[in-house]
């Protein structure tokens, strides 16, 4: 199987060139295809933005970001069994450390961890976001094992239909992986319009095959009543990857998610939106200053203590496709970060834009968005091409605001 899916890796270098689509045939029951995500735009980040202080800071300016680079090979072995490979890369700025902690046992001291250097910086890397082997025993069960699809997020992606402009709500929050490690089972029931995905995986998400104490659970149903309307409500349970032997004792919470959705597609509109209400995953460990991302799950000795948290919002969206060559989108998001801790902590973001279709594979988008948070600071996933930004104000009673504005690219070929 890995001779070949590098073997077709090796032939994707030819065949990109002559690739105007996606899922070009390499080698006998072998697809390779890619898609790429990349802009060119000005961002304004400004920290104390109620006060005539406020101050532009990082990731403001005007850049080029490449956002994702995903590379797939997908070998079909016969009607049962098939795998797939899908690379990914980013750039990263900065090297990022782990810090060691020792912990202390049944007075047996341990260390946990040691010191290292994860990156070395300024380095584009690539790493693996699915493998895994496939067994479809039935429309209604196929069983895939390895780093897989997520059961909600990628879900969600598929009603928005603008992943390229930006992550769904539970994506950019933190607050749902887009693929795991581990086990899932998934299909669809006939032509009842019934279909599902349940997951056990090691919680920490593609980046992270790490071995925890227990397994977290994700589960999603989707249903079709109609041509065009899609229905589906997910959940999650675990530990996030965090709780390991080495500090079960400590004072720990359940991360628990419950989601809905729904899509609606007729006409050339696109129309939907998503609610969320997330438990324990992120808090605020400073109230005064109202910063919000630190975990909730587990506490980081045997004497610390770890707050519980919830935070629950929505997104909504809608686009219309005038021909095939030109459409417009907007979306909406609203959400209380931080409902236990520091209700007054929301984040409310918008997007809209105008697309062009020059040919089949690329997508251009003339891109406005814009985001505010209220009383705090939050680090929010996007922006920039290092994965993240912080937004917001210097204590709890100040906010920030960002918006940007550029052209942002979809290539798939």
């Amino acid at each position: 199987m890995l001779k070949t899916i590098f073997s077709a890796l090796a032939l994707a270098g030819c065949a990109l060139p002559l690739a105007a689509q996606a899922d070009v045939e390499v080698a006998p029951n072998t697809t390779v295809g890619s898609q790429v995500f990349f802009d060119f735009s000005n961002i304004s980040n400004q920290q104390n933005s109620n006060l005539p202080n406020g101050v532009d800071v990082a990731p403001s300016g005007t850049g080029f970001d490449v956002k994702r680079f995903y590379l797939s090979v997908d070998h079909k072995f016969n009607d049962v069994w098939s795998a797939n490979l899908t690379t990914d890369a980013q750039y990263v700025a900065a090297p990022a450390t782990i810090t060691s902690t020792s912990t202390t046992k049944n007075g047996v001291t341990t260390i946990t961890s040691t010191t290292s250097t994860a990156n070395s910086g300024n380095v584009s890397e690539v790493f693996v976001k699915k493998l895994y082997l496939q067994a479809k025993l039935d429309d209604a069960f196929i069983v895939r094992a390895g780093s897989y699809n997520s059961p909600w997020a990628p879900f969600v992606e598929s009603l928005y239909g603008y992943r390229w402009i930006d992550k769904t709500a539970t994506d950019r929050l933190g607050i749902a992986n887009t693929a795991d490690w581990g086990l899932n089972a998934g299909g669809k029931f006939g032509d009842s319009g019934v279909s599902y995905s349940i997951s056990a995986v090691d919680g920490a998400g593609y980046k992270n095959p790490s071995r925890t104490k227990t397994i977290d659970v994700e589960a999603r149903v989707s249903y079709v009543p109609l041509p065009g309307l899609t229905i589906g409500v997910g959940g999650y349970t675990g530990h996030l990857g965090q709780v390991t032997v080495a500090n079960e004792a400590f004072d720990k919470n359940t991360a628990t998610r419950w989601d809905v959705a729904i899509g609606y597609t007729i006409a050339g509109f696109r129309v939907g939106g998503e609610y969320f209400d997330a438990k324990n995953y992120k808090t605020v460990n400073n109230i005064a200053a109202g910063v919000w991302g630190t975990s909730a799950v587990v506490a980081s000795s045997i004497t610390s203590v770890v707050p519980k948290d919830e935070l629950s919002g929505g997104s909504v969206w809608a686009s219309y496709n005038f021909t095939e060559q030109y459409s417009v989108f907007a979306r909406a998001d609203n959400t209380k970060l931080s409902k236990d801790v520091l209700p007054g902590l929301k984040d409310k973001y918008f997007n809209f834009g105008a697309v062009y279709k020059p040919i089949k594979s690329i997508d251009v988008g003339l891109v406005y968005k814009n985001e505010k948070i209220e009383g705090g600071t939050a680090s929010i996933g996007g922006a920039d091409a290092n994965g993240s930004y912080t937004i917001g104000g210097t204590n709890a009673t100040n906010e920030g605001k960002f918006s940007e504005v550029g052209l942002y690219v979809q290539w798939v070929f």
